[in-house]
């Protein structure tokens, strides 16, 4: 679900919208992209307009914990959220408040370079206690490095640090590609100049088109890139995405060595590297490799986060599937009724067709048959009657 949140001129809250879906919001409307950035910044009580971002994380909880009750057929009880490792007692102390006001007791917060890490150990990647783990969580800005020491009940966080860059990485390959596909006269240059281009329709359009060729690109080597109008479509490839990435890349060493000095450790106290790589660009996984001197485990799985949180603070019984329960359910007399007579009758039907058909021979040779097709008709739509009703049978 995207994470975009709307508010009305009412004080009415719409959730899971992107940011194309917010461009053709009307003016009274406010889009907030992900309600989570506006955790721990203070709240001026003076400005109405100014929304809560605790109410705003509440809603999305209640929205969220309605549509897995309905997925599950039960009520949810108890909730797990992953947070980011730089959130301190204050922005979880809102999150715990938030899972109040939606109805919910305090939740269990999982960091999500721990989910990682617990999901890394589901695909197999084994680290002895008291051995280090490095994360790296580069599929949201800014990039963020951390170690991780494994425990008997689970991880205990020894540094962190974020790569920060002066545009986002959307914006770097924005920027790059018009560059390259327009020419020195084109006023698109010096609009991208302009501190508030990116949040204008033009720009998200823009930085949106170019997060959509990002996810193409990880399963084929081009994509188109629309820019703003009269120009024409523009192509994108990964090498484009690599040049444009490169401030992020040449970071990379220097963030790992920091890093580890922060930990109090060296590479040899690493059993392990995971990757939560950026859509598009695969220079980022021989980068790290070339840091640490271990080759990245890549995490790509959009639950990852959420089944190694939950690999953490709940025990799950495995069974398999064969042991699962179905609905008992009740058949009534006429239900068995209603399907047989339809069957009959389409039988009936089909053969009053085949035995009062005309069948013309030559020798010993049949050159002919002659039926009456409103029969035929009349029994096929009975035979697909019948399926339905057995259908409807079933649990």
């Amino acid at each position: 679900m995207p994470p975009g949140v709307v508010i009305g001129p009412a004080g009415e809250i719409y959730v899971g919208l992107d940011t194309m879906a917010a461009m053709s919001l009307p003016a009274d409307h406010r889009f907030v992209d992900n309600p989570t950035d506006l955790r721990g910044r203070p709240i001026n009580t003076a400005d109405a307009t100014q929304p809560d971002p605790v109410e705003l994380l509440a809603t999305v909880l209640r929205h969220i914990t309605h549509h897995a009750a309905v997925h599950v057929n039960g009520p949810i009880t108890a909730l797990t959220v992953t947070v980011p490792p730089s959130w301190g007692p204050r922005r979880c102390g809102h999150v715990s408040e938030a899972a109040t006001r939606a109805g919910f007791p305090p939740p269990a917060l999982v960091t999500a370079p721990a989910a990682l890490a617990a999901y890394a150990t589901i695909l197999g990647v084994t680290a002895p206690e008291g051995a280090c783990v490095l994360v790296c969580q580069a599929d949201r800005e800014p990039a963020t490095l951390t170690v991780l020491q494994t425990a008997a009940d689970g991880y205990r966080e020894l540094a962190t640090q974020q790569i920060i860059l002066a545009h986002g990485l959307d914006h770097l390959i924005a920027h790059q590609l018009v560059r390259t596909a327009t020419a020195d006269s084109d006023p698109l240059r010096s609009a991208m100049t302009a501190p508030d281009y990116d949040g204008a329709d033009g720009g998200r359009a823009l930085l949106e088109s170019v997060r959509a060729a990002r996810g193409l690109l990880a399963t084929q080597d081009h994509a188109p890139i629309l820019l703003p109008a009269p120009r024409q479509p523009a192509v994108i490839t990964r090498d484009d995405v690599t040049v444009a990435a490169q401030p992020l890349l040449d970071q990379i060493p220097g963030a790992v060595d920091g890093l580890l000095d922060a930990a109090d450790v060296d590479k040899t106290h690493l059993a392990g590297v995971v990757l939560r790589p950026a859509p598009g660009v695969p220079a980022l996984t021989e980068a790290l490799t070339a840091a640490t001197d271990i080759t990245p485990t890549l995490i790509d799985h959009p639950h990852a986060l959420a089944d190694g949180a939950l690999s953490l603070t709940t025990t799950h019984q495995s069974g398999s599937a064969a042991a699962a329960r179905l609905p008992r359910v009740r058949l009534r007399i006429g239900d068995l009724t209603g399907a047989l007579l339809l069957g009959a009758c389409s039988l009936a039907l089909l053969l009053q067709a085949v035995l009062t058909a005309y069948i013309s021979t030559y020798s010993t040779w049949v050159v002919g048959v002659r039926t009456s097709l409103p029969q035929l008709g009349a029994a096929g739509a009975l035979v697909m009657l019948t399926a339905f009703a057995v259908a409807h049978l079933a649990p």
